[in-house]
């Protein structure tokens, strides 16, 4: 019995005597890591130069540091392209007459509606709408101005994106100028013949007086 005991407490000894060798040497493979890591820091490298030297990789490390620099007051925002797509899109939308509501940031595709001058692909291939129905659309909006901001429009959606013209620049009372926004009759046969022929690329002749 006692044979066994000792056997047993013989092989328990034996792994923990392995088990601290094991210890020890991952001690030691770390400890000259460390050591190989301070030899080759480029921290402690500069440290063991003379001091003169040190001065003139300091002077030298700034200087480098300073010409890349851009402060960050100097940087483009981070919202600036962002904000110049948006332009971009409204004054494509302008040029090419389509309503604020279609573009891309305001409506999903599958909640359109057509909207009578609009240019978009949805209100230019719409067929749920008859084209008898846009025909009386565009002719009574052609004899009221105000037909399609009044009468067609929600409330909700009044704003200066539903108007033909828009003043700019108001200098005084009679000292204005006007911009075109939106046309509800572009598309149509009762457009404009020199806004469609402007929209489509026509060309123009102008005479001067001598």
């Amino acid at each position: 019995m006692n044979h066994i005991m000792n056997h047993k407490k013989r092989i328990k000894n034996k792994k923990a005597s392995h088990k601290r060798k094991i210890y020890k040497e991952k001690v030691k493979l770390k400890n000259k890591k460390i050591q190989l890591l301070l030899k080759t820091d480029i921290q402690y490298m500069i440290q063991s130069l003379p001091k003169e030297i040190q001065k003139l990789i300091y002077i030298m490390t700034w200087k480098g540091f300073w010409k890349e620099y851009v402060p960050l007051t100097a940087k483009p925002p981070s919202w600036l392209k962002h904000a110049n797509y948006i332009k971009k899109i409204l004054w494509e939308s302008r040029e090419k007459n389509i309503h604020f509501l279609h573009l891309p940031f305001n409506t999903l595709p599958e909640n359109k509606k057509w909207i009578m001058g609009c240019q978009c692909d949805f209100c230019k291939n719409d067929t749920d709408i008859n084209v008898v129905e846009k025909h009386m659309h565009y002719l009574i909006q052609y004899r009221n101005p105000y037909y399609f901001p009044d009468k067609i429009m929600p409330k909700a959606t009044s704003s200066d994106w539903n108007e033909y013209l828009v003043p700019i620049g108001i200098l005084g009372d009679e000292n204005f100028q006007l911009m075109k926004v939106f046309d509800p009759l572009c598309g149509s046969y009762k457009e404009n013949y020199t806004s469609k022929r402007l929209r489509e690329g026509g060309k123009f002749e102008f005479s001067y007086p001598f």
